[in-house]
C-alpha cells in the first residue's frame, strides 16, 4: 500500500530522514517507532505531502505521490494528530462530516456516515453529535478525530502520536478501540509513536527510526525479539525486554489441550502477557483459553515460550 524508496529530507545542514526504504503492506498496522528527533513524523508526513522528500520517492498504491494533487491526495488519506485539531465552532457531527462534504456527498449520505462512524468509535450519535469540542474529554475528542479521519472511507490512515497526551487508562482504552477498528475495517494504518509498549499493543509490523535512518523493520516479534537492534534495546529497560516481548506472542500458540475446571478464562486472541498478568492477579498457575476446543496455559509454559526457538518461529 505504501512504499518508501530511498526517501530523504534535509533541513539546512540537518538530515532529518536519510535513505529510508521499506514497504507497508495493504491492511497492516505498521508503527513507526523511535525517540524524539529520529525522523519518524517527518517520514510519515511524506505520505500525504505535508513534507516533500528531497531525495527518493514515496509511492501510494504504486503511484508516486509527488505526481498527485496534494489536496486530492490528503482528502483520500485519513490523518489523526496528537492535538486532534477539531474545529471548535462546529459541533461533533459537522466535524466528522468535513471531508465527505468537501467531496460533494449528498446530505443524506453524510448524515448516515456520521452516525455510523460515531457508533464505530464508541460514541452515541444522539448524545455526542450536537456537542461542541470544548465539552468533550480528551479521549472523547480523540475518538471524534478518528471518526473524522475515517469519514470518507480512505484506504490509508496516518496517525501521529495520537494518544500520547492522554492519561494511561484512556490511552489503553483507545488502543483497544483502534485494534478493534483495524480488525473491522481492514484499513492500512501507519502510526507514529515513541512508546515501545504502545507499539507492542498495536502493531503487526514495526519500523524503527534512529537519527533519521531506518534501524530495523519487519514483523513486531522479529523486530522486538531477543536479537533486537541496539536502537530498540536503548528504548527498553533491559529487565523489561522479556516481559514486553510476551505482549506480541499469542497465548494460543503455546497452549496445551484439555480443560482446567475452575481456572480463570481468557479470550482466544490473548497474548502471553495477558495470561501471565491474569495468573498473577488470580493467584493461580494456569488459565483456560476460550475457543471451540478446550485449551489451557500454565505459568511454566508462559515463562518457557519466548525462549523456545521452534515454537516462537511458529507463533
Amino acid at each position: 500500500m505504501i512504499r518508501f524508496e530511498g526517501a530523504g529530507r534535509r533541513y539546512g545542514e540537518v538530515r532529518a530522514v536519510r535513505d529510508v526504504s521499506f514497504e507497508v503492506p495493504r491492511g497492516s498496522l505498521c508503527v513507526l517507532l523511535g525517540e524524539s528527533g529520529s525522523g519518524k513524523s517527518t517520514l510519515m508526513r511524506m505520505v500525504n505531502r505535508l513534507v516533500e522528500p528531497d531525495a527518493g520517492r514515496v509511492l501510494l498504491e504504486g503511484r508516486d505521490v509527488a505526481g498527485l494533487d496534494p489536496q486530492a491526495l490528503r482528502r483520500g488519506i485519513g490523518y489523526v494528530i496528537q492535538s486532534v485539531g477539531l474545529f471548535p465552532h462546529w459541533d461533533v457531527a459537522r466535524n466528522v462530516a468535513t471531508v465527505p462534504r468537501l467531496l460533494g456527498w449528498d446530505e443524506g449520505r453524510v448524515a448516515a456516515r456520521v452516525e455510523e462512524l460515531l457508533a464505530l468509535v464508541g460514541l452515541d450519535p444522539a448524545t455526542f453529535g450536537g456537542r461542541r469540542p470544548a465539552t468533550l474529554s480528551g479521549g472523547q475528542a480523540q475518538r471524534v478525530g478518528l471518526a473524522r479521519a475515517l469519514a470518507a472511507d480512505p484506504p490509508v490512515l496516518l496517525m501521529d502520536e495520537p494518544f500520547s497526551a492522554l492519561d494511561p487508562a484512556t490511552r489503553r482504552g483507545l488502543q483497544a478501540e483502534l485494534r478493534r477498528i483495524h480488525r473491522e475495517t481492514g484499513k492500512t494504518i501507519l502510526l507514529v509513536t515513541h512508546d515501545v509498549e504502545e507499539a507492542l499493543a498495536l502493531a503487526d509490523r514495526i519500523a524503527v527510526m534512529e537519527a533519521g535512518s531506518l534501524a530495523a523493520e519487519g514483523p513486531a516479534l522479529a523486530v522486538l525479539g531477543r536479537d533486537a537492534p541496539p536502537a530498540v534495546q536503548r528504548m527498553l529497560r533491559p529487565e523489561a525486554l522479556a516481559f514486553q516481548r510476551l505482549g506480541v506472542l499469542p497465548a494460543a500458540a503455546f497452549a496445551e489441550a484439555g480443560p482446567v475446571p475452575g481456572a480463570p478464562g481468557l479470550p482466544g486472541d490473548a497474548t502471553l502477557r495477558d495470561a501471565l498478568l491474569l495468573m498473577l492477579a488470580e493467584g493461580t498457575d494456569r488459565v483456560s483459553l476460550e475457543g471451540a476446543a478446550p485449551r489451557h496455559l500454565t505459568v511454566a509454559g508462559v515463562l518457557a515460550a519466548p525462549w523456545a526457538e521452534t515454537r516462537e518461529a511458529g507463533a
